[in-house]
């Protein structure tokens, strides 16, 4: 939801409390600004979206800098026919690899090329940067440590 009031203190279900309004809005303004301003940073400066980033550098955390289409698709939250372009362009860049898996022929794992390690490593300090710039610095060590506990039990559904 947008920017739109969703709260209020006289109803039930209808609007989200104001607290709930503040914790989902709060959350949502940051992300969504978070991602543009990486996305700008990353396009001017190395050439690649987030989402390229978000693919090479999960490949990258991958064993043996490989995954399997599905897995990587599950990974960056990506339906599997986005990721299959997305992926095309990495692969005409040189950046990733389509590699047939050899026991089911079917299969295909999404590889990151050298090419692609050197582009990750290139654009990760531009990354870390706008993430400290926007979040780190913002906040002390043990605020960062209590709002990534807070996002795991997010995460976890508890």
């Amino acid at each position: 939801m947008g920017a739109r009031r969703l709260s209020s203190a006289s109803s039930g279900d209808e609007y989200l409390s104001e607290a709930e309004f503040r914790a989902w809005h709060g959350a949502l303004q940051f992300a969504n600004a978070a991602v543009r301003e990486l996305d700008e940073a990353l396009s001017s400066e190395h050439g690649i979206s987030v989402t390229e980033f978000d693919v090479l550098i999960t490949l990258f955390n991958a064993p043996s800098h490989r995954l399997r289409m599905t897995e990587l698709a599950h990974a960056v939250v990506f339906t599997p026919s986005g990721l299959t372009h997305l992926v095309a362009r990495l692969e005409k860049q040189g950046l990733v690899a389509r590699v047939v898996d050899e026991h089911d022929r079917r299969s295909f794992f999404a590889e990151l090329t050298r090419a692609g390690q050197k582009c990750l490593r290139d654009a990760r300090p531009t990354h870390n940067e706008v993430i400290r710039e926007r979040l780190t610095r913002r906040l002390t060590a043990k605020q960062l440590d209590e709002l990534g506990d807070i996002w795991e039990r997010v995460e976890r559904g508890r």
